[in-house]
């Protein structure tokens, strides 16, 4: 009787855990060979840019969402970004370039963000995307930030988001749906 009891005692503790945590709006992920906890948001928000002169329903998204690694204490953060498209790229519509620059008004000012590729900033072992996406990515992107810089960009109502690549296009997306990583990120975090 006493087994059955712990046991029971052990599951309750156990779903309490996780009821707890899946509200914390934070979704933790222990990449144990790399030997740290990545942390993200729930979902990222989604800007589209349409290209009507190749199709009228196609698109290209641009994924935006909060990152954060702990390793053994050692805190980075990120803004993290997927770049996908149900454009056909290549074929019907040019190959675009990644961007290599995203700008996000906070407060009326621009704040320039340099991106780097997902593998060069963040060395993990999966190679599972951070966030899932409706629409397959072609790459995922990060730009390290502060926790201070992600609060400044959930403070806004980001309605359009500017990226730039090394040759000097600038490309301009528009929101497309709200994701609710942001806020329930930077509060866990910040709870921390």
């Amino acid at each position: 009787m006493r087994g059955a009891q712990r046991r029971i005692g052990l599951v309750v503790a156990v779903l309490a855990f996780v009821a707890c945590s899946g509200r914390s709006g934070l979704v933790e992920q222990l990449d144990e060979r790399a030997g740290m906890m990545v942390v993200r948001g729930r979902e990222p928000l989604v800007f589209a840019r349409t290209e009507p002169r190749y199709s009228r329903s196609a698109r290209d998204y641009l994924y935006l969402g909060p990152l954060a690694t702990n390793r053994q204490g050692v805190r980075e953060y990120y803004l993290w970004v997927g770049v996908g498209s149900t454009l056909d790229r290549g074929f019907i519509a040019p190959a675009a370039e990644l961007p290599t620059r995203v700008y996000v008004t906070v407060a009326g000012e621009p704040m320039e963000l340099a991106l780097k590729p997902l593998t060069e900033l963040v060395r993990r072992t999966s190679t599972r995307p951070i966030y899932s996406t409706v629409v397959p990515l072609r790459a995922e992107l990060v730009a390290r930030v502060t926790l201070q810089q992600l609060t400044l960009i959930d403070a806004e109502s980001l309605q359009t988001l500017t990226v730039a690549a090394d040759q000097g296009s600038q490309r301009n997306y528009v929101r497309w749906e709200n994701g609710s990583g942001f806020g329930d990120f930077v509060t866990g975090m910040a709870g921390r």
